[in-house]
C-alpha cells in the first residue's frame, strides 16, 4: 500500500502515425503520478501512463470503452494499489472521460 497520494496528469499530443501531422488529431493521455517527498520537498514522481483518447472521438462509446479498458487494465496490473486507491483514482479520470455506460443502463 502507498503511502502518497495520486493525481491524473493529461498530455495532449497529436497522433505520432499520421502522414500530415499538422492535419492529425489530438490525443490525450492519462497519466498516473503520485506525490512523494523527496529530499523533504513534495514532488510528482509518474507511475504510469494509464489510456489515451482521440479528442475527436471523445463523445464515441467505443473510444470511451477502449480508454476505460486500457486504464483498468493498468490500474489492475499495479499489485501495490489498494482497491481504495483504484477507485479513487477512477473518479479522477472519470471527471475528464465519463465512465461507459452499460447497455442495460442505457436502455432504461
Amino acid at each position: 500500500m502507498s503511502n502518497g497520494t495520486f493525481e491524473i496528469a493529461w498530455n495532449r499530443s497529436r497522433l505520432q502515425c499520421a502522414k500530415r501531422a499538422e492535419r492529425a488529431p489530438w490525443v490525450e493521455e492519462a497519466i498516473l503520478c503520485e506525490r512523494v517527498l523527496l529530499a523533504g520537498k513534495p514532488q510528482l514522481r509518474i507511475v504510469t501512463r494509464l489510456a489515451k483518447y482521440a479528442e475527436d472521438r471523445r463523445n464515441d462509446p467505443g473510444e470511451i470503452d477502449r480508454f476505460w479498458a486500457s486504464a483498468r487494465h493498468k490500474l489492475g496490473r499495479l499489485r501495490r494499489l489498494s482497491p481504495r486507491e483504484i477507485w479513487a483514482i477512477e473518479i479522477l479520470l472519470a471527471k475528464r472521460v465519463p465512465k461507459p455506460v452499460a447497455a442495460s443502463q442505457a436502455a432504461e
